[in-house]
């Protein structure tokens, strides 16, 4: 499988210190060496920045933890090939962007979606994959969902998107697991299906007005990080969790 890693707050900050966490993950200590990616928002436009090299070993991964590099969102991923066969590639390395309705949209998963390539539901789709993933795959048939669904120049707003993704979700669930994050800048929605958890870094009483949440597979420090109930779409905009809606 893979492992997710994400942030939303209010103000722009790094997230150095929890990519540096994440590094050794990716084919050190961890399993997942078959790739990487982090995308910083400015405004609703993404800096992707990925390598199919596994993150442990990676010097454009440990230059890029050290950049200090601030946002108010991101997006990080650390692959583990699933099935081996499809392997390392920049096109099969998460996360994927497409533009949609004026925003960069940036999607990883974690799981597996075993014979969802065979059910041709994107034989006449706008959104095509440029690798060859289950993943990208399911994340193109979301954005066909956002497309269909929604008016162009309509307001995206998060109950709209959740509204529309969600037929699809379920769809993909039953593939297999299908643990997501999908961000446009503004908003990240997040899909729990099996293990996600999210850590809330309130504004402190010393008066920092930084209000924030990271979202990880599993816990990169000691901190009190709570598991996210699986089957909901959670919504986060400004480092606060704005809705949990059923999936």
């Amino acid at each position: 499988m893979c492992e997710l890693f994400a942030m939303s707050a209010n103000q722009p900050m790094d997230v150095d210190k929890y990519l540096t966490l994440l590094m050794p993950r990716g084919g050190k200590i961890g399993p997942h060496a078959d790739g990487w990616g982090v995308a910083y928002y400015e405004g609703h436009a993404s800096r992707v920045f990925k390598d199919a090299n596994p993150a442990a070993e990676s010097r454009y991964l440990r230059m890029l933890a050290r950049s200090q590099l601030k946002s108010t969102v991101v997006i990080a991923h650390i692959r583990k090939a699933n099935p081996s066969v499809v392997g390392r590639a920049t096109a099969n390395t998460h996360p994927f962007e497409r533009e949609w309705n004026g925003y960069s949209w940036v999607f990883a998963h974690n799981g597996k979606l075993p014979g969802f390539e065979e059910s041709g539901v994107l034989r006449h789709s706008r959104f095509q994959p440029m690798g060859n993933t289950d993943s990208e795959l399911a994340f193109c048939y979301l954005m066909e969902n956002l497309a269909s669904r929604i008016d162009y120049g309509e307001a995206v707003t998060p109950a709209r998107v959740v509204e529309a993704i969600s037929p699809a979700v379920g769809s993909l669930c039953r593939y297999g697991e299908f643990n997501f994050i999908l961000g446009n800048g503004e908003y990240l929605f997040v899909h729990a299906h099996t293990h996600l958890h999210e850590l809330v870094q309130a504004p402190a009483a010393s008066g920092n007005l930084q209000s924030t949440v990271l979202l990880a597979t599993a816990p990169l420090t000691q901190d009190n990080w709570q598991a996210l109930k699986p089957g909901s779409i959670r919504v986060y905009r400004d480092g606060r969790g704005m809705e949990a809606l059923d999936g």
